[in-house]
């Protein structure tokens, strides 16, 4: 009897684990079960925990990734290949990210790179014209940028 109670028991800590992970942040189902795995709940109640989270719409990996795509591209003002790599490790499954990149267009790309490039060369103003060229690329790389992209605001900033 002493049994199912623990169980029950381990299954309400694991729950409330999970809630306060997601109080400071949404997280992918991918994140909570690996922090529930570190935490050391069982298989069993990690696995019922993310399910009755998912059926409440606390944990919805979809809703999620199109946010993230949202902030990464405004307001870390990432590339493509940026947004990729920062929604890997942020949980969300390759199938998902390709999904929702296919809606992130060639336009709001070259925005964030163009408002990026208008804040770095801010930064880079007492560097002579050559540094501010050569960090500048190197940041617009950095940030995932496609070879295209970065062509056309480098060519901007020369004119």
């Amino acid at each position: 009897m002493t049994k199912t109670l623990k169980s029950k028991d381990s299954l309400a800590k694991a729950r409330a684990y999970a809630l306060r992970l997601l109080s400071y942040r949404a997280r992918s189902r991918k994140e909570l079960l690996g922090r529930l795995n570190e935490k050391g709940f069982s298989e069993a109640d990690t696995a019922q925990t993310l399910l009755s989270l998912e059926k409440a719409g606390l944990v919805n990996d979809p809703l999620l990734a199109q946010d993230l795509l949202r902030y990464a591209s405004e307001r870390k003002h990432l590339g493509t290949r940026g947004i990729y790599v920062f929604l890997i490790k942020r949980g969300i499954e390759k199938p998902l990210i390709n999904e929702v990149l296919e809606t992130h267009t060639n336009e709001s790309e070259e925005q964030a790179a163009r408002i990026f490039a208008e804040k770095k060369l801010n930064t880079l103003r007492t560097h002579p014209p050559h540094i501010q060229e050569r960090r500048l690329l190197g940041a617009l790389q950095r940030r995932g940028f496609s070879g295209s992209i970065i062509r056309k605001i480098m060519h901007e900033y020369k004119d």
